[in-house]
């Protein structure tokens, strides 16, 4: 479904993530590690259009997305939670979730069942929220937006532990409807309990690409590409 090919981006004349090639399969759960640094963020930001790409192509289905034309993607039911949350401060909870909601589509999970404070805090600024309870606002957004993939950027981030389970069990069940699930986060733990396939970039590419089940199976394999020396 989701195909990035031979893609370069950056900001301005710096070139962050070099000839980068992945592919993202319905339904699949991929998650994205590496060191501070690497070029994770500016992968997603490049998929979306948010940044420069220098050269390739973001093919959706098949078909090139122009580069620098994130309306495209959204359209196409691709949403970004980026690492700032997404979420518009000066409006309430409920009027972000209104804005994310995609006409016609309904998500496979209950975004307030999940996440309670939606409803305790509808008619809050959700900008006067804390860290973590915005990034469960951001994740409800983009489950409600995301109704062909999912990205999100440091998905654990500000959450409990409590909190991120809830979150893994509702990916798990969106992605079983099909929606494919990119998620960027800074440690293994979670990937490798939650995702199908991890891929691990190092200075602006991928040097390992490999099923999460192998990978918890010897672990090692990750130790010298994420801890830093």
């Amino acid at each position: 479904m989701l195909e990035l090919h031979a893609l370069t981006g950056g900001y301005k004349d710096t070139r962050i993530v070099n000839d980068l090639s992945l592919r993202v399969e319905p339904g699949e759960i991929v998650g994205v590690l590496g060191r501070n640094g690497v070029g994770k963020t500016t992968l997603l930001k490049s998929l979306f259009g948010l940044c420069r790409v220098f050269s390739g192509e973001v093919r959706i289905d098949g078909v090139a997305v122009p580069s620098g034309r994130p309306e495209l993607l959204a359209r196409a039911g691709c949403t970004l939670m980026p690492d700032d949350r997404g979420v518009f401060a000066d409006l309430t909870v409920a009027e972000n979730l209104r804005l994310a909601a995609r006409r016609g589509y309904r998500p496979p999970v209950d975004v307030r069942a999940v996440y309670p404070l939606l409803d305790e805090r509808a008619d809050q600024a959700a900008g006067t929220l804390s860290g973590g309870q915005k990034q469960q606002v951001g994740l409800a957004r983009a489950v409600l937006a995301g109704s062909r993939l999912i990205a999100v950027d440091e998905f654990s981030q500000g959450l409990q532990p409590s909190v991120v389970d809830d979150s893994i069990a509702a990916l798990r069940t969106v992605a079983a409807s099909g929606v494919a699930v990119v998620l960027v986060e800074q440690g293994p733990e979670i990937p490798l309990r939650f995702c199908d396939r991890i891929v691990v970039m190092v200075k602006g590419g991928i040097v390992l690409d490999a099923p999460a089940a192998e990978l918890r199976a010897d672990p090692s394999r990750l130790t010298d590409l994420l801890v830093v020396g």
